[in-house]
């Protein structure tokens, strides 16, 4: 049980940031007249208030899993969110990704799995 909550702030976590970056996709900020009309488009935009319910479901799943697991596990671990944002971030937004990204990745994911040992 103590597993599935640190996958759900896993999944969670990166449901914050993919909600993130479709409220803000395609506004530009290129001067400080921008800002304005900017914040006011994206307090309109569903996927902000999304992003804001993912963090606080966030902040709730966080403390639930801080309760279970020492802070020098669960931190490390969530790790994982980088990988999943790159790949969602790649799939959903045609991000750039390369070989430097990928081995990142593998270095994550080695460095996670290490959490594991004896």
């Amino acid at each position: 049980m103590s597993y599935l909550i640190l996958l759900s702030v896993i999944v969670v976590r990166t449901l914050t940031d993919i909600s993130f970056k479709y409220a803000v996709n395609n506004l530009h900020f290129s001067d400080a007249k921008s800002i304005l009309p900017n914040l006011k488009s994206i307090a309109r935009r569903p996927f902000i208030w999304m992003g804001l319910f993912f963090a606080l479901l966030n902040v709730s799943l966080w403390s639930l899993c801080l309760a279970h697991f020492d802070l020098s596990f669960a931190y490390p671990f969530m790790s994982i969110s980088f990988i999943s944002v790159i790949i969602c971030g790649k799939l959903l937004f045609n991000e750039h990704m390369d070989r430097y990204k990928a081995i990142g990745i593998f270095f994550i994911a080695l460095g996670t799995a290490f959490l594991f040992l004896p």
